[in-house]
């Protein structure tokens, strides 16, 4: 599929996150590969070209020179690699950026005006004067290593990267330039609030074509270049600006539906559940309703505590009959928006457990592990409720790894059971979805996911009732349902689409349809 989209042009990713981190134990360089998806399928895309990938060098081991001489290294690494000789490699081209220019680049501009203001959060836009400088001097620097790899076609992923685009137009003209914003696109009144909102746009102007989740976020991209570019023309076949033509399209990103699945049926998964289980004391036959999240304000985690809340005080005979599991992963401690919803977060629960617990049941339980895939897989198969309640997300990848970790339904499970038939996974019920509106994956996922506006407290309380109290053929037919989008979007069908729009203008305009 690669060879056939790309032919031998030579390709360069550009990320901020690097696939391969370098660290020490007990005095030795090791690797790890972080988990994620994202990060599997644009290893193989780079591993089948022989491409580079340009990304920043986070690990305390990643510059030491027997491991990247010059920053460079040749890739897959022996310790990751299951058969060396058959797999293609490629060259992962570190940058050792200082820890100001981090600072400023990645935990400022990025994450404290770009961030909150692609999803419609005002209060936590922090602008610092050193922000936008650090910023750009990264973004050049990025764009100079691509520059270095001579690259036909260079892919670049996300809101860290927005000027670098440009810097490479000015070196490389005739290359292929595409990005992919991982997070929503805000509308023309609230993109205002960025400070440097035109220059911005014009940086990712430099792309030969911008992909997004869903197609309102490209209209938004659209409007906002509209207003603010106003040497850009927008027409309806694409975006005219400095005598080429700029596509913004709409791909929605997937998973690795078989992986997920495989995960969850692993002795992995059944022993941390297992674990689990001891651990907080859970009641196998008491529901648990499951939150997994990055503690993040965007995630809505507050919220759906408060809900929860809200449905004890309102529903006392509830009290006991379902526990809630909060798997919680701290992120951007350094800021303090993020260490202030941490602490909330940590409050609510306590708080929760105050009010409502008993003598032999606690309410809510905060799981903090260092998890991998497998183990997360299991807490995903033993819900019996997920609740994916973000204000705000581009896609949320959480609520399909959920519905793919549940194992296929009995097909027609409702009329199954209403003819007698026994379900062959009548020991494995599947568990209910209950789903913001506000993220990307709601568009293809509900209605049979139960959707809910986590602003709105005691609706919320009754979807997640509503949820205990699903009966099983209404779960295997939601199910069903749920898993075949998965499946049609998957993280294949999405790389497809990608390839697609990196080969060519023409297949961009099939992507747009």
């Amino acid at each position: 599929m690669i060879d056939d989209a790309l032919g031998d042009r030579s390709l360069v990713v550009v990320s901020n996150r690097e696939p391969y981190v370098h660290g020490y134990a007990d005095g030795e360089p090791t690797v790890e590969r972080p988990a994620g998806g994202l990060v599997t399928a644009l290893d193989g895309v780079v591993a089948e070209t022989g491409g580079t990938w340009v990304a920043w060098g986070s690990g305390d081991a990643d510059f030491d020179p027997a491991v990247a001489p010059d920053g460079e290294v040749e890739l897959p690494p022996e310790s990751t690699a299951q058969d060396d000789d058959d797999r293609p490699g490629y060259t992962l081209a570190r940058l050792d950026l200082p820890r100001r220019l981090v600072e400023n680049y990645y935990y400022g501009y990025s994450n404290q005006v770009l961030w909150p203001i692609c999803h419609l959060e005002a209060d936590p836009v922090t602008v610092d004067p050193e922000f936008w400088p650090a910023y750009r001097e990264a973004n050049r620097r990025f764009a100079e290593r691509a520059v270095d790899a001579d690259p036909d076609l260079v892919w670049f992923q996300d809101y860290h990267l927005g000027l670098a685009p440009k810097y490479v137009r000015e070196a490389r003209p005739d290359a292929r330039l595409v990005q992919f914003w991982h997070v929503p696109w805000p509308t023309p009144d609230f993109f205002e609030i960025c400070p440097q909102a035109t220059e911005l746009l014009r940086g990712l102007l430099g792309n030969d074509a911008v992909g997004f989740h869903l197609e309102r976020y490209a209209a938004n991209f659209r409007d906002c270049v509209a207003r603010f570019v106003p040497e850009a023309e927008v027409t309806d076949s694409g975006i005219r600006y400095d005598g080429r033509t700029v596509a913004a399209y709409a791909s929605p990103i997937g998973i690795d539906t078989e992986r997920v699945a495989a995960n969850a049926r692993s002795d992995a998964a059944a022993h941390y559940w297992d674990r689990i289980t001891d651990r907080y004391d859970l009641d196998p036959d008491r529901p648990v309703v499951l939150g997994v999240d990055r503690l993040d304000y965007t995630k809505g985690v507050v919220e759906r505590l408060d809900a929860l809340s809200h449905l004890l005080e309102t529903n006392p005979e509830l009290a006991g009959e379902f526990t809630y599991v909060q798997k919680g992963t701290r992120t951007r401690e350094g800021i303090p928006a993020y260490r202030r919803y941490y602490d909330a977060v940590r409050d609510r629960i306590a708080e929760l457990d105050r009010v409502h617990g008993t003598d032999d049941w606690t309410p809510a339980v905060y799981i903090e592990d260092d998890v991998d895939d497998r183990e997360l897989a299991g807490l995903y198969r033993n819900a019996d409720v997920a609740v994916v309640s973000s204000r705000r997300d581009g896609m949320n990848l959480v609520a399909k790894e959920f519905v793919a970790a549940q194992g296929r339904p009995f097909p027609n499970a409702g009329l199954a059971q209403a003819k007698g038939l026994e379900s062959p996974n009548r020991d494995r019920v599947p568990g209910a979805l209950v789903l913001s509106r506000f993220v990307g994956a709601a568009e293809s996922l509900c209605p049979a996911a139960l959707p809910v506006n986590p602003y709105d407290v005691s609706t919320f309380a009754e979807t997640i009732r509503t949820a205990l109290g699903m009966g099983e053929p209404e779960r295997h037919d939601r199910m069903e349902s749920l898993q075949a989008s998965v499946r049609e979007e998957d993280i294949d069908a999405w790389l497809a689409t990608q390839l697609d729009v990196l080969a060519g203008a023409s297949q961009v305009a099939a992507a747009d349809d």
